[in-house]
């Protein structure tokens, strides 16, 4: 029998029925309850050309393969980060073992490098993607509520009135205020705003406007994920609500979100930090500066310089770290370097949970760590 005929490469359009009908079945999914269309419209609408974002290998034609990397931009206090995630890694279950997940994965990441992207994202098993440059990195405390809790904090104290508002595709007004008010978050994934409700209902979450005495007072995805509002002093009751109508709950909260955390810590159960997401660092100079400047706009840091060398994964860098006067710089530099680190490595230590480098940091420095990271579950891939 002769070798089949192999492609390997970006989808094309004619391929998208097909990728949908291959995807569901790598993953199981019966194309009614679960597909792929449904759970994210944002990626797979045939108007977003999902296999123009697809690497694909095809024997013969048929799709053995596929790999989505979809494009996103992290703001970043109103810096841009230009990022791509992840998605939809299929493999034929009679083609497993061909080397064909390899072979997307390093188009997908040549791609990425090519066209300059900062920093790649995913979700997945945490040692799987660790060949491909992916580690566990960013911070997301998480706190319970229940009724237990508020009774006992809140016992006699009176609670303001808070509407919470299922909102479809045709309340116009309300989704153009829930997209202003996400854009004006200190660190988020831009959305567009004709984007922001088809965004939002990923994962088929519902999306809920937060309304206080019919004025629109913010909003949440989900089991009061992604929470906004336009006035933080409305947290409390607006938690409280939530509570009381609809149960107990635990919340995530970016880890650089510390006034909402405190806040929640008062009165809920005992906040626990974890990482958040997986990344690829592509650009440390460009991730590490825009990260840094956007920590010491929300905490002192103190004064002190660091030089690394980082065996990175789009190549060998050396960068030069210094807080002066409070004020942050990056640079790449020729010089000597305090601390050697390869890629995985560097990762954990510039925005993991965890780093048992940091630990011989002076305090002054240590103070830079981790870097703030977040992305919301809404923009996952």
């Amino acid at each position: 029998m002769s070798d089949p005929i192999l492609y390997k490469g970006r989808g094309t359009p004619d391929m998208y029925d097909d990728l949908m009908d291959f995807m569901n079945y790598v993953f199981g999914f019966d194309g009614n309850g679960e597909d792929f269309k449904k759970i994210l419209p944002k990626l797979y609408d045939p108007e977003r050309d999902p296999c123009r974002s697809n690497y694909v290998v095809t024997e013969n034609g048929k799709l053995k393969a596929a790999i989505g990397a979809f494009d996103s931009k992290l703001s970043v206090g109103g810096e841009i980060l230009p990022c791509r995630g992840i998605g939809n890694v299929a493999v034929h279950p009679y083609s497993r073992g061909k080397g064909y997940m390899k072979d997307c994965m390093k188009m997908a990441l040549d791609g990425m490098i090519a066209d300059g992207i900062a920093l790649s994202v995913l979700g997945g098993q945490r040692q799987r993607y660790q060949h491909f440059g992916y580690e566990s990195v960013g911070q997301e405390y998480s706190v319970g509520v229940d009724r237990g809790n508020l009774r006992r904090a809140f016992e006699g104290v009176p609670m303001a009135e808070f509407e919470f508002r299922d909102v479809g595709a045709s309340d116009t007004d309300l989704i153009a205020k829930m997209a202003a008010l996400h854009a004006a978050r200190p660190m988020h994934m831009v959305r567009e705003p004709e984007d922001f409700y088809t965004v939002a209902r990923s994962w088929r979450s519902n999306v809920t406007a937060i309304l206080k005495a019919g004025e629109f007072r913010g909003y949440f995805v989900g089991g009061l994920q992604e929470l906004t509002l336009a006035d933080p002093d409305d947290l409390t009751d607006v938690v409280r609500n939530y509570v009381a109508k609809r149960g107990e709950i635990s919340l995530g909260i970016a880890g650089w979100d510390t006034a909402t955390v405190a806040k929640l810590a008062e009165f809920g159960g005992r906040p626990s930090l974890h990482g958040c997401y997986m990344c690829n660092i592509l650009d440390y100079p460009r991730v590490i500066g825009v990260l840094l400047r956007f920590k010491a706009s929300r905490e002192e840091l103190g004064d002190g310089a660091l030089s690394l060398f980082i065996r990175g994964f789009a190549g060998d860098v050396k960068v030069r770290i210094e807080v002066k006067d409070r004020k942050p710089s990056v640079e790449e530099t020729d010089g000597d370097c305090d601390l050697e680190l390869g890629h995985l490595d560097a990762m954990s230590f510039l925005l993991g949970v965890f780093s048992p480098e940091r630990f011989a940091l002076s305090p002054a420095v240590r103070s830079w760590f981790p870097l703030p990271f977040y992305v919301d579950t809404a923009d996952h891939v």
